[in-house]
């Protein structure tokens, strides 16, 4: 969502639909991490990305978790196939 531009705190409650609380913390744990950055806009506290490097980023795992959903089937047979169909637990 933040990678549409700044958010304010409402709009991303209106965008997401949990708990503010449950943003909150979210909302702190980016920001402790350096993801994303807080200020005030008009009065109402807002966020942004706090570089364009993190959407490159978010791009790029995104990516990689489709490719890899993807490959899962054929990753799954020849995981089988390489156990000689045996199942995990047998």
């Amino acid at each position: 969502m933040l990678l549409d531009g700044p958010q304010t705190v409402q709009q991303l409650l209106t965008r997401v639909g949990v708990e503010a609380t449950n943003l909150s913390q979210q909302l702190t744990v980016l920001r402790q991490t350096g993801i994303v950055v807080s200020f005030r806009d008009r009065g109402l506290v807002a966020y942004r990305l706090r570089t364009p490097a993190v959407a490159v980023l978010l791009a790029a795992g995104q990516q990689m978790l489709h490719e890899i959903l993807s490959d899962r089937d054929g990753l799954l047979t020849e995981l089988e196939t390489d156990q000689g169909g045996a199942q995990p637990g047998n």
